[in-house]
């Protein structure tokens, strides 16, 4: 009797869940996808490409590389965690999205900057 009486406790807390899941308008097999996607897509274009390249620049002091460079992979980072935000609606995922598009402003300009000295353009 102890035995279906927490089958029958089991069941109901199952259909609980199930109820605020289908309540809550939530599908994390969705989630899951969306986040693994823009995880893999931010890898391949960030860490394998444009990293590599960014540090090659920096080592053989080539500063108008180095910074088109860290505006890429700081854009791609900023849009990496805007998504989440928007997917997953986390506070933490918004701060980190907002730092790195300031970071990403001022790696911008930086390289603006950059180029104005090597044209002559500021003086």
């Amino acid at each position: 009797m102890n035995n279906s009486t927490e089958t029958d406790n089991n069941i109901n807390y199952k259909e609980e869940i199930l109820a605020k899941s289908r309540q809550a308008n939530k599908d994390e097999g969705v989630e899951y996808a969306i986040t693994q996607g823009a995880k893999k897509g931010n890898y391949y274009a960030t860490e394998i490409i444009a990293f590599p390249l960014l540090l090659l620049s920096i080592f053989t002091c080539q500063l108008l590389a180095a910074y088109a460079f860290s505006s890429v992979i700081l854009a791609s980072w900023f849009g990496e965690f805007l998504a989440k935000y928007r997917i997953l609606n986390q506070k933490r995922y918004l701060i980190a999205a907002i730092c790195f598009g300031l970071s990403g402003v001022a790696t911008i300009a930086l390289f603006v900057k950059y180029i104005g000295n090597l044209q002559g353009w500021w003086g």
